[in-house]
């Protein structure tokens, strides 16, 4: 798999594994209070302050990958479209509308307050430090297995004439309507 592949696949994995944060459509209409609850809870939990942090570890962990003489201008690509796309300005309503589609008005206040608790408090300065330890081990994992999961792609992009863009290793390309084949009646 030549670099630039790599490179492209690895910034789509960056950004896919921020996926989570891309708000759910649904038929509910969510009230301002609602919505503003919702802000009020991750401003508790410290999301405000820790999101440069995230995106910074992500990048960082996601630079293990590339090699040596590349991993600068990687950080400074990802850096700067991270910091155009993905900051906490940009994206706090719809990571609101996320919390507020699935919790009540009153059961965000309810988390909220166990956020402004010393014990949330706690919870809330080491989440950011537990997320990256827990992502070191989803690496370590795919690390012992890379050679398997290279021999996948190669074989993969093998059968294909061109090779993915970033959107189709972000996003799943939407499905084509089945043809409709004429038939005799």
């Amino acid at each position: 798999m030549n670099l630039k592949l790599k490179l492209i696949a690895l910034a789509g994995g960056i950004l896919f594994s921020f996926s989570s944060v891309k708000a759910q459509t649904t038929d509910q209409t969510l009230s301002p209070s609602r919505l503003a609850a919702a802000q009020q809870m991750l401003i508790a939990l410290g999301i405000d302050k820790q999101f440069g942090t995230i995106v910074t570890n992500q990048i960082d962990v996601a630079s293990n990958q590339v090699p040596d003489d590349k991993k600068v201008a990687f950080k400074k690509v990802m850096n700067t479209f991270m910091g155009k796309y993905f900051t906490w300005d940009l994206l706090k309503d719809k990571m609101a509308a996320i919390y507020a589609n699935e919790f009540t008005e009153d059961e965000l206040k309810q988390i909220t307050i166990f956020y402004n608790s010393p014990v949330g408090q706690k919870v809330g300065q080491k989440l950011p430090s537990l997320t990256q330890r827990a992502m070191m081990v989803g690496q370590e994992a795919v690390t012992a297995h890379k050679d398997e999961l290279q021999k996948m792609m190669e074989d993969e992009f093998a059968q294909k004439t061109d090779p993915p863009t970033v959107k189709e290793l972000v996003s799943p390309a939407p499905k084509k309507p089945a043809s409709k084949a004429a038939t005799k009646h």
